[in-house]
């Protein structure tokens, strides 16, 4: 039982590799400059709707957040397949 757990979780873990928004966040990661650093030192610092605003209008920024939330949702149902199947539970 152990090993088919094993090679499952080994399965879910390459099909998560070749996810396309987690490759594209990577790639993203490594165009990020100073200048989408800044604006998100200014939205932290001062989280104003001006602020918020120019950090949505960078297309970096703005794509990263879509992959963000498409993997969010992922996790989400990745965890209500295992609370279903209470495969975790003790």
């Amino acid at each position: 039982m152990y090993m088919y757990i094993n090679e499952k979780l080994n399965e879910l873990f390459d099909l998560l590799d070749n996810n396309n928004d987690i490759k594209k966040i990577s790639e993203l990661k490594k165009r990020i400059t100073d200048v989408e650093l800044n604006l998100i030192n200014d939205y932290r610092n001062n989280p104003t709707i001006n602020n918020k605003n120019k950090l949505y209008d960078n297309s970096i920024i703005k794509e990263y957040l879509i992959c963000e939330n498409n993997i969010n949702y992922l996790i989400m149902e990745i965890n209500k397949k295992f609370k279903r199947r209470k495969v975790c539970q003790k």
